[in-house]
This record gives structure tokens, C-alpha cells and sequence, in this order.
């Protein structure tokens, strides 16, 4: 299963650009904006990790 088809990506994507936009629009400071994207992060590389042991 391919990445970028999974709802986790596009979830996690979401979350940095949700995070990105806060910190530009001023609702969210720079260490708040940082722990929202890094979240995102979090969720798309872990997912990657699991669907490459799965193809294994």
C-alpha cells in the first residue's frame, strides 16, 4: 500500500499545515505551532515505518 493513500498520511499532513497556518494567523506560538508539526510528523513516519515492515 502506497503512502500517500493512507488516511494517516493525509491526517498527519493536516496537522502541518494546521500547525503552520496558526503560527502565521498568530493563534499559536512558535513552541505550540513546533509540537503540532512535529505530532504530524510523528504520525506519517511512524505509519511509513509500519508499512514497510508489512512489505517485508
Amino acid at each position: 500500500m502506497s503512502l500517500m493513500k493512507t488516511k494517516t498520511f493525509w491526517t498527519g499532513l493536516a496537522g502541518l499545515f494546521t500547525a503552520v497556518g496558526a503560527y502565521y494567523a498568530g493563534e499559536a506560538s512558535l513552541g505550540e505551532a513546533m509540537q503540532t508539526g512535529l505530532t504530524g510528523l510523528v504520525a506519517i513516519f511512524l505509519r511509513q515505518g509500519l508499512l514497510g515492515l508489512a512489505q517485508d
